[in-house]
């Protein structure tokens, strides 16, 4: 392998190089975007939103397949790879896998102040002059 470039790699996401066997990827987050930056210090627990507790579907394969593998060279030669990101339960590798599972499982929340809290606020306008002025 001459070169590989990379970025970032984050969230439960992986990097080999190399044959696995088994990879296994699993994030989980809540992500909540306040219109009013306050912190509560505990800002939410996994256990209290169904998406995180939901079985994880598996396919079912009925299907036989026969296969045949020649490998007269089973050495993988790379020569460049440049990557920015790898995220969220995401796998980059050089190699092979019997069996790759990756999950992100993420809640969004947006929490908006209601319309009678904006009525409330005094938020100055920013007045526009014109070339005229």
């Amino acid at each position: 392998m001459n070169d590989i470039n990379l970025h970032s790699l984050s969230f439960s996401s992986y990097f080999h190089i190399g044959d696995s066997y088994f990879i296994n990827a699993k994030s989980r987050a809540l992500a909540v975007k306040r219109e009013f930056p306050r912190f509560y210090g505990k800002e939410g627990n996994f256990s209290e939103f169904p998406i995180f507790s939901m079985q994880y579907p598996m396919p079912v394969i009925t299907e036989r397949v026969n296969m045949s593998v020649s490998n007269p060279n089973p050495n993988i030669f790379v020569n460049h790879i440049k990557v920015k990101g790898v995220s969220s339960s995401s796998v980059l590798q050089v190699g092979s896998s019997q069996t790759i599972c990756a999950e992100v499982r993420i809640k969004h929340t947006r929490q908006l102040l209601g319309p009678e809290i904006h009525r409330a606020m005094v938020i100055p306008t920013a007045s526009v002059k014109s070339e005229e002025d």
